[in-house]
């Protein structure tokens, strides 16, 4: 996978500021989301996560389908939490408007009970304070959606019926809603070439939603957003052939 310079300067600086001088990088998934809409591809995203010490770090690099295997990126972020109880820290993402950059942040503090989010188009910014809700706060930047990988990755071996979270939804102007997650069953899905028995969430509020599927250890394989006609789905790997027989 190909990530960008910006992403790349993003990163070093999360691991300057918080990782220890000698670690070990542990990577707990990655992959390539192909996102469709009424059936075409439209997008590629390609995503990563690291865990370093006590620290999560998840990142993504968001492509137009045409320019997947191997053009720039338009649009790249990273997010870093804890790694143990998923506790907010910071996110940042680019995104390459024609001859503008849009800059967007959101950071914590330990201990307040505010949080910062900022952007900065070329040379001009602004940001604002907000209350930090409670519970953990996930981040969702259009036209990204590893966003929903992380999730399901924080919510697998939870058994619940229906669980609220707090979505902090990045656009012209932010919102932070409560969007509830409920269990529904598992399905039987295709994946690549096998059949998959994943679990099934919808995540929605009171203006759209979502339904995931999720494998058993926990990643997201499929999302589909019905009335906007949008359906993400992970890339398999290849199916290993069958070495063959020896004649007897």
């Amino acid at each position: 996978m190909r990530w960008s310079a910006p992403l790349i300067a993003v990163l070093a600086a999360l691991a300057l500021r918080a990782a220890p001088a000698v670690a070990e990088i542990e990577t707990l998934d990655e992959g390539r989301m192909i996102i469709y809409q009424h059936g075409k591809a439209v997008r590629a995203e390609d995503f990563r996560m690291d865990r370093d010490a006590d620290t999560l770090v998840v990142r993504a690099a968001s492509y137009l389908a045409a320019e997947a295997q191997g053009g720039r990126p338009d649009k790249t972020m990273a997010l870093q939490v804890g790694a143990h109880d998923y506790a907010f820290v910071r996110y940042q993402s680019q995104q390459i408007m024609g001859s503008d950059t849009l800059r967007r942040g959101v950071e914590t503090t330990p201990g307040d009970t505010l949080f910062t989010i900022w952007r900065e188009v070329s040379d001009r910014g602004q940001g604002d304070r907000a209350v930090l809700p409670p519970g953990r706060l996930y981040v969702l930047d259009p036209p990204l959606f590893t966003t929903f990988t992380y999730i399901a990755r924080t919510l697998h071996g939870k058994t619940f019926d229906r669980r609220p979270i707090n979505l902090l939804v990045l656009t012209a102007r932010d919102s932070l809603v409560e969007v509830d997650v409920t269990h529904q069953g598992t399905e039987t899905i295709r994946w690549g070439a096998r059949p998959v028995v994943a679990r099934k969430l919808l995540m929605a509020d009171t203006k759209t939603a979502f339904t995931v599927w999720v494998a058993p250890d926990g990643r997201m394989l499929k999302l589909q957003q019905v009335e906007s006609g949008i359906t993400v789905e992970r890339q398999a790997p290849p199916l290993k052939r069958r070495a063959p027989q020896p004649k007897k």
